[in-house]
């Protein structure tokens, strides 16, 4: 078998194609392996919540039932979320309020200064709401950044943690 792989690697284009698998692959079984513990995103209901925001707006997440809303946990202290944050600015750039609410949701902060610190370093067009440790039972948040896609029938469709692109986003909002 050994010598079957090494020959086809002989031919650069297919070595290419192995490695990109094997990369693809690798990514899928880490995925897995972050993801595994947290809230499954199997049609089952969202747990709601009623949070304030930065600028003391309240919202409840079964208010928005009828469209797609992105909750993204974050902590102020995360460099990943500080890394992957932006690209919320340039997906609500992309969708319409209508279309997809998107909320970040503070978690594991020393402080609302540092929260509010980290908001106004990344120029946050979202709304950032004040999460508590309910949200984190809830939601089984195990690192982050984590995020969840609720569908318009206030079902969780999807979830990741860890980095996310714009595009990562935008192809798991529709």
């Amino acid at each position: 078998m050994y010598k079957q792989y090494k020959k086809l690697r002989e031919n650069k284009y297919n070595a290419l194609l192995i490695d990109a698998i094997m990369i693809v692959l690798m990514l899928m079984v880490f995925s897995w392996w972050q993801n595994k513990g947290s809230l499954e995103a199997a049609g089952q209901v969202a747990p709601d919540f009623v949070l304030s925001s930065l600028k003391g707006e309240t919202y409840q997440l079964s208010d928005y039932r009828g469209r797609q809303v992105l909750v993204y946990f974050f902590a102020p202290w995360c460099h990943i979320c500080r890394a992957s944050a932006p690209n919320l600015n340039d997906l609500r750039e992309a969708r319409s309020e209508e279309k997809l609410m998107i909320f970040m949701i503070a978690q594991s902060y020393e402080s609302l200064e540092a929260v509010e610190e980290f908001v106004a370093d990344l120029d946050l067009k979202v709304p950032v709401l004040i999460g508590h440790e309910q949200q984190m039972k809830d939601y089984k948040i195990k690192g982050f950044p984590s995020y969840y896609v609720v569908n318009e029938h206030g079902e969780l469709a999807s979830r990741s943690i860890g980095y996310s692109t714009e595009l990562g986003m935008r192809l798991r909002t529709r």
